[in-house]
């Protein structure tokens, strides 16, 4: 009873100061999609040291996989994507992913390796997310070409803006997850060396951004 009592009093002043004096009211909030870390064990693919006689004069060479861990992690199920950014844009060879890989490797999937010093293209390489389990289910990695309006199944390769990537298990719609992880990969191909200076040291210098974007 004497939580109720207290109560009533609390109203009996409240009322008391409301006919004594004008009082103002504010109603405030935040509406905010759940927060979410996007975390890549090493961001770093380091091919080491190359031999020129390991490559191709007339051929492109594709260099072995190399893989990390991932992990999306959220404080609550949400509908989330993977964007890309190349930062090495201006390198990129036209036109050579759909020789070393297949004619769906279109350029949007085409990330630059940098250039020589005397400007020549060394390469470019593709990105992939394998693997992948949300919420301790198995999941598919699906894309959007049109910045998520329209959803399709693909092999996991990442591409460009404005494509995003996202997953989804069933149908090719994006689920809302809390955990998602699995292994991003990168796999380097390197330009014919008669379009470059092979008697030069060069170095590989990709460089891409990925961004976590809510849905």
């Amino acid at each position: 009873m004497k939580n109720k009592a207290v109560l009533l009093m609390g109203m009996f002043f409240g009322v008391a100061g409301l006919n004594a004096q004008a009082a103002d009211v504010r109603v405030k909030g935040t509406i905010a999609p759940a927060s979410c870390s996007f975390t890549i064990a090493n961001s770093v693919f380091d091919y080491g040291m190359i031999r020129p006689s390991s490559l191709s004069v007339t051929n492109y060479t594709k260099l072995d996989k190399k893989s990390t861990p991932f992990t999306v992690r959220c404080d609550a199920p949400t509908l989330v994507s993977i964007r890309t950014q190349d930062n090495r844009a201006g390198s990129k060879v036209p036109g050579m992913m759909q020789t070393a890989f297949n004619r769906t490797y279109i350029d949007t999937f085409n990330y630059g390796l940098g250039t020589s010093s005397k400007g020549e293209k060394v390469g470019g390489y593709v990105m992939f997310m394998a693997n992948t389990v949300a919420d301790g289910k198995v999941v598919r990695v699906n894309g959007s070409n049109n910045n998520g309006a329209a959803w399709t199944f693909g092999d996991g390769a990442l591409a460009q803006p404005p494509h995003l990537t996202s997953w989804a298990s069933g149908t090719t719609t994006p689920i809302k997850l809390s955990v998602v992880s699995g292994n991003l990969q990168v796999q380097g191909v390197i330009n014919k060396t008669s379009a470059f200076s092979v008697g030069q040291g060069i170095n590989l210098d990709g460089h891409a951004t990925l961004e976590l974007r809510y849905l």
